[in-house]
């Protein structure tokens, strides 16, 4: 039998401890992820990342705007609006100081229904405490025989100071940054026809020094 002094028997054992914890540590580094656990994760985290910019809903808004007038709290923010919206996810209202109001006929995320909201030339809601109309000449929406419908609105609050005036527009997105289309020329039926009045008569029409005296001189 072989006899080792206390010293030796002692390093001996710290090898064998440090070998076995070595051997441990390599064998969960060499332990595959399972497939499963990656694609959980993924998701996860594309669930976590996702957002509503440039999402369509399943109803669209198609509504034709004719020198339309926007107010709010019953006070006048914006007039001479004309806009032919063609399918179109949402709707926007910006009032300086208080937001964005962004208006859908499908349920968006922190959106209240308010029922007939579209109803005929108008389309009235209240958001943040404060009442939004826009008024058209004619139907708003473009289906026949549609004359009333339900939206959903969401404030966007942070959006207070986008600019000085109040805006509409309208886009496929229900964050900032929105689409701000400039208004189009009043359509051409609503244009006034501008009639040419008659020549004035000569005998009225203010006359000169030098043609006064011409006419005076050919009098005597």
């Amino acid at each position: 039998m072989l006899h080792f002094s206390p010293k030796i028997v002692t390093t001996l054992a710290l090898v064998t401890a440090l070998s076995a914890a070595t051997a441990s540590l390599a064998q969960m580094q060499a332990t595959p992820v399972s497939a499963s656990t990656t694609s959980r994760s993924n998701h996860s985290l594309a669930q976590q990342n996702a957002t509503w910019h440039d999402t369509t809903p399943n109803q669209t808004i198609t509504a034709h705007v004719r020198n339309g007038v926007l107010t709010i709290d019953g006070m006048v923010g914006k007039v001479q609006l004309n806009y032919n919206i063609e399918r179109t996810g949402f709707m926007y209202f910006f009032v300086p100081g208080v937001g964005t109001a962004v208006v859908s006929m499908s349920p968006i995320a922190d959106g209240v229904k308010v029922p007939n909201a579209f109803d005929g030339d108008k389309l009235a809601f209240t958001a943040g405490g404060h009442s939004f109309e826009l008024s058209s000449e004619g139907n708003l929406l473009s289906k026949k025989k549609q004359a009333k419908a339900d939206v959903y609105v969401r404030l966007d609050s942070a959006t207070v100071a986008l600019g000085r005036y109040p805006k509409m527009g309208f886009g496929n997105t229900t964050e900032p940054p929105y689409v701000w289309p400039l208004s189009e020329v009043a359509p051409q039926e609503k244009v006034d026809y501008v009639v040419t009045p008659p020549p004035m008569p000569k005998s009225i029409l203010p006359q000169t020094v030098e043609t006064a005296s011409t006419h005076s001189q050919g009098s005597h």
